[in-house]
């Protein structure tokens, strides 16, 4: 009895293969649908544009983060002394004072000003991730 199940599970199995094998479906595909697709590749290959602000992700230098209120401000002033040609921005988190320096596109050039500041500072100066402004010029190397 247990052979005649066995048997006739394993031929209802093979003729759902085979009937599965015959059936053929047809695709028909709209040439929209690939352009669409090519398009969307595009967009998201393309670097952060920067937004109405002129606004774009890339980097600064955070030199400082203090609670001393005049460190931070000494700190700057000599900051925007020694490199005129980079912003120093000054924000405040409670309780402490967070100065950073530059608007930098990739992060090998936030490095490169990153190791000036380093005998500057003793504490040490880290390249962190954040919006920055872009400059007219470089707003060809962002789009």
């Amino acid at each position: 009895m247990k052979h005649i199940i066995l048997f006739s599970i394993v031929f209802f199995l093979t003729a759902m293969a085979a009937k599965a094998d015959s059936t053929r479906i047809v695709v028909h595909k709209d040439n929209r649908i690939e352009a669409l697709a090519t398009k969307q590749t595009k967009v998201n290959n393309a670097p952060a544009p920067t937004n109405f602000s002129g606004h774009a992700k890339g980097y600064r230098i955070m030199v400082l983060n203090t609670n001393d209120r005049e460190l931070a401000y000494k700190t700057k002033g000599q900051l925007l002394s020694r490199f005129p040609q980079h912003a120093v921005y000054m924000s405040y988190q409670a309780p402490f004072f967070k100065l950073k320096i530059g608007d930098f596109l990739t992060s090998t050039d936030a490095a490169d000003l990153r190791k000036k500041l380093a005998n500057m500072m003793p504490k040490g100066v880290f390249v962190v991730s954040e919006m920055i402004v872009v400059k007219p010029t470089d707003e060809a190397k962002v789009k």
